[in-house]
């Protein structure tokens, strides 16, 4: 009996740990970042601005496709077999040698958009060294990492890393002319973590040479949770390349702005439930643990919400202290909804059915909910243009919080 409840004791330290590490990498991921926006728009200007959030929103869907829904199979899979080293091994070579081919596939999609696309072929470098986001995030295994439930290696490798384009950023950006310095040094930042997650990772396993039938079967578990990252990317990421697409560099520079902020607030969420993942995975109580945790996910969203709507002008004034990114004032305050909705949308379709293994419903009510969102925020930015964008955004939000929520009833009864 004593040793089941050290053993109790122990698990609990390390989610509390691993909740910890991750909180504090996602705040480095969304507030540094968000430190430096108000700087870039002074340096480079709101429409220069504009155009490398563009070019970094075309990195973050690469990153999806590069994932390829590991994230989620890989880490439920190491969590599970973490004290089978030979399985272990075999599982993270299959993985890594999938996420290069597809890294390198995609590198070519990006050279075709350059030869065949005005909006990329403009400014060729730009994409071509934003692209090195994608590199470093497809080298670093965090979810080998999630999986042995590490997450301190992880938090310390892209701390470090991100410090270090920061700090290069507000040392050598200084002027528009010095625009093409921004997605250069974030590249290096992300290239930086990666490779050296990747030799941390190497130490914990044998090398294996993948056969053709593990990688096969690797790639049609992860097929339903990649259509559902992709889903969800349709509704968040791709917003600042339709503004950027229908509107111009301005506008998608405001939009941005925006979404930034709510990003680093929505970055709460992301590594408590992450962290609570594996755990979580191997739990049998898995909907009476959803239950209790979702009146503290209400209070908390609904809180910072309801301060982001009070306080919005002040916020952007302080922030960003731009007149026209103030101006939109309004549209701040509807984006500001997603606080809230997010967090518990992602409490119902990413913990709870991941940790049910309902990958497949996971992807139907994703990527249902994305293509009326994508749709819907084509039609809307054209007749309303940015506040048509907020709109759908927010629409989506909710759409997937009540599927969410009565797939959860349904499921539990």
């Amino acid at each position: 009996m004593n040793e089941i409840k050290a053993k109790n004791k122990s698990q609990k330290i390390r989610l509390i740990e691993n909740i910890a590490s991750l909180s504090l990498l996602q705040w480095v991921n969304y507030i540094v970042p968000l430190f430096l926006i108000p700087f870039l728009v002074r340096s480079l200007g709101i429409e220069l601005f504009g155009l490398v959030m563009f070019a970094q929103s075309v990195s973050t869907i690469f990153i999806i496709f590069s994932d390829l829904g590991f994230s989620v199979t890989g880490t439920r899979k190491i969590s599970i077999l973490k004290e089978d080293k030979k399985q272990i091994s075999e599982i993270f070579w299959v993985i890594t040698t999938i996420k290069v081919a597809t890294l390198i596939l995609l590198f070519g999609v990006l050279l075709l958009l350059i030869a065949f696309v005005p909006k990329f072929s403009k400014e060729p470098m730009l994409f071509i060294f934003s692209f090195g986001v994608t590199i470093g995030s497809t080298a670093f295994p965090s979810w080998f990492f999630q999986g042995i439930q590490k997450m301190k290696i992880i938090t310390v490798v892209n701390t470090t890393a991100k410090l270090i384009f920061a700090l290069l950023v507000v040392i050598y950006v200084t002027s528009p002319k010095d625009y093409l310095l921004v997605p250069l040094f974030n590249s290096l930042g992300f290239i930086i973590a990666g490779v050296s997650g990747l030799i941390y990772a190497i130490r914990h396993v044998t090398f294996l040479r993948p056969n053709l039938k593990n990688v096969k079967a690797q790639i049609k578990e992860t097929a339903p949770v990649l259509l559902s990252s992709i889903a969800t990317t349709l509704y968040t990421s791709s917003n600042v390349l339709i503004l950027g697409f229908l509107t111009n560099n301005t506008i998608t520079g405001v939009y941005a702005s925006f979404e930034k902020v709510i990003l680093a607030l929505k970055g709460v969420y992301s590594p408590i439930y992450q962290a609570m993942f594996p755990w979580l995975s191997l739990k049998k109580d898995i909907n009476e643990f959803i239950r209790k945790i979702g009146t503290y996910v209400f209070i908390f969203g609904l809180t910072g919400t309801l301060f982001l709507i009070v306080c919005s002008k002040y916020i952007l004034e302080s922030i960003f202290r731009d007149e026209l990114i103030t101006s939109y004032n309004k549209g701040f305050q509807i984006i500001s909804i997603v606080m809230f909705l997010s967090g518990m949308n992602m409490l119902y379709n990413f913990l709870f059915l991941s940790a049910k293994k309902e990958y497949i419903l996971r992807m139907k009510i994703l990527g249902t909910t994305s293509l009326i969102g994508l749709s819907l925020s084509l039609i809307l930015t054209i007749c309303f243009g940015i506040y048509g964008t907020i709109i759908a955004v927010v629409f989506t939000e909710l759409t997937l919080l009540i599927w969410g929520y009565f797939t959860y009833k349904k499921l539990t009864l």
